[in-house]
């Protein structure tokens, strides 16, 4: 009797160990989100980073035209940043 009832509880708590297919999609399904996010969130690094450069550009400009030009451009930029940390948020 006792033996029975050491298999039953070693094979309950293989059972309970086991995620079920659902539960193992889903899990899957949360590390592709989170993976994508961590991809934005790099994407919005490279975005601020390429803003700045663009002021650093503006600021060495030796026209109001390339200065105007290199501000644009690093506006531009700094919007997609917070774009891509928005949507990386919301994942």
């Amino acid at each position: 009797m006792k033996k029975l009832v050491l298999v039953a509880a070693s094979l309950a708590f293989a059972l309970s160990a086991c995620d079920s297919p659902a539960e193992e999609a889903a899990e899957n399904a949360d590390d592709i989100a989170e993976a994508q996010a961590e991809v934005m969130d790099a994407e919005a690094g490279v975005a601020e980073a390429q803003a700045d450069l663009a002021e650093e550009k503006a600021d060495a400009a030796t026209t109001e035209a390339g200065e105007a030009a290199a501000e644009a451009d690093a506006a531009a930029l700094e919007q997609k940043a917070e774009k891509l940390e928005d949507t990386a948020d919301g994942i």
